[in-house]
């Protein structure tokens, strides 16, 4: 009777019994490893530009040179998205920037509007400032698990020790211009993992901005109808164009921003392959204390928060910094008896998470030991 060797899958068992007692350090650590080989393969298998007949054991040297063109053509078109996100990122400091002149000549008699237009200042400088301290990153991999959770980019401590100074770090904030995508929660040497906003673990503090930022938000997107618009025969006449620009124009005239109801906001926690991940839901809004903007509110008066209306980072948090767009109001939940805020459905205004390609991270509000000082200090 032959004896049965058992030692395979001792082995095997003490093998996974090890893996599963490694700290979740240890796991990042695996996992940033895999993400680096397999990131350079991911592009071309994720846009299905590399197929191979199943009956086909050679290829011929036409394919390999078909292959080589395809591959330089991908590496072009990232090289090309790159600049387009640099061109947009400058002219969304110019937009900041030109806002933040009409603040300061904002000369208001009263003392409510004077620290008003100081805060808007204020806030509008720091997010200059960190928007100008960005690195910008490419998504290199998407984990099927969590393809609307999370993705890797293709940054991390090695840039920091070139740029000498802390950017990418843990809770650096990602943005797609001034809309927020997610948080940076694990990074490594040449790659790191962001979460997104659309995960429920990550639970941005927002609250309602009307008027002012409200009408900058919708205006974006209607120049952006119109132009298309005007390039299509099919679609244009006097009459659309004539109305678009009309709403162009009221949208244009500058108003005060309104801050309203506060409260939290999350994403679902399906971890489908390509769910809809832009939607987000939000929950405990309320005005129910004052703040630096105004008195409370009532709860059932309901001016404090409607359809339509801009959510934006509110800092509360001690993550985010204070004037990030996330989402705009989808549907309000009709207020159950004894209820003591409101819930809410959303969407999120960094458009459609599964064809980002390209995003900024900003530096972390917690501040951190420079490890990395200016050479010569």
């Amino acid at each position: 009777m032959r004896r049965v060797n058992y030692t395979p899958y001792l082995l095997l068992a003490g093998f996974l019994f090890s893996l599963m007692s490694l700290s979740s350090d240890s796991v990042d650590r695996l996992r940033g490893t895999s993400v680096r080989m397999i990131a350079p393969f991911w592009d071309v298998i994720h846009s299905s530009k590399v197929w191979v007949a199943s009956g086909l054991r050679f290829a011929t040297s036409d394919a390999l040179e078909i292959q080589q063109l395809r591959l330089e053509n991908e590496m072009l078109k990232g090289q090309i998205e790159k600049v387009k996100e640099w061109l947009l990122f400058e002219e969304r400091i110019d937009e900041q920037w030109e806002r933040l002149k009409a603040l300061n000549r904002h000369d208001e008699g009263e003392l409510f509007w004077k620290e008003f237009f100081r805060r808007r200042s204020e806030q509008s400088a720091e997010l200059i400032d960190l928007q100008l301290q960005s690195l910008s990153a490419r998504v290199v991999f998407r984990e099927p698990a969590s393809w609307s959770n999370s993705f890797w980019v293709n940054v991390g401590e090695k840039d920091n020790e070139m740029l000498g100074k802390v950017i990418v770090a843990k809770n650096s904030p990602v943005v797609v211009g001034t809309s927020l995508v997610g948080v940076v929660e694990y990074v490594g040497r040449k790659q790191s993992r962001v979460r997104l906003i659309t995960d429920s673990s990550l639970v941005p503090a927002v609250r309602v901005c009307r008027g002012g930022e409200q009408n900058r938000f919708v205006f974006e997107h209607l120049d952006m109808v119109i132009k298309s618009v005007e390039t299509r025969e099919d679609l244009f006449s006097e009459e659309v164009f004539t109305t678009l620009n009309c709403l162009k124009n009221v949208l244009h005239q500058e108003m005060p921003d309104q801050f309203l109801a506060k409260g939290e906001i999350y994403g679902s926690s399906s971890q489908l392959l390509r769910s809809h991940s832009q939607f987000l839901k939000g929950v405990g809004f309320n005005y129910d204390f004052a703040d630096e903007e105004s008195s409370p509110r009532d709860l059932r008066m309901g001016h404090i928060l409607r359809e339509g209306d801009l959510l934006i980072t509110s800092g509360l948090d001690g993550v985010f910094p204070p004037g990030l767009r996330v989402a705009f109001v989808l549907k309000v939940q009709q207020l159950r008896e004894g209820a003591t805020s409101y819930e809410l459905e959303a969407k999120a205004t960094a458009g459609n998470f599964h064809e980002l390609t390209h995003v900024l991270i900003l530096p972390a509000l917690v501040t951190q030991l420079d490890p990395y000082p200016p050479l010569g200090a």
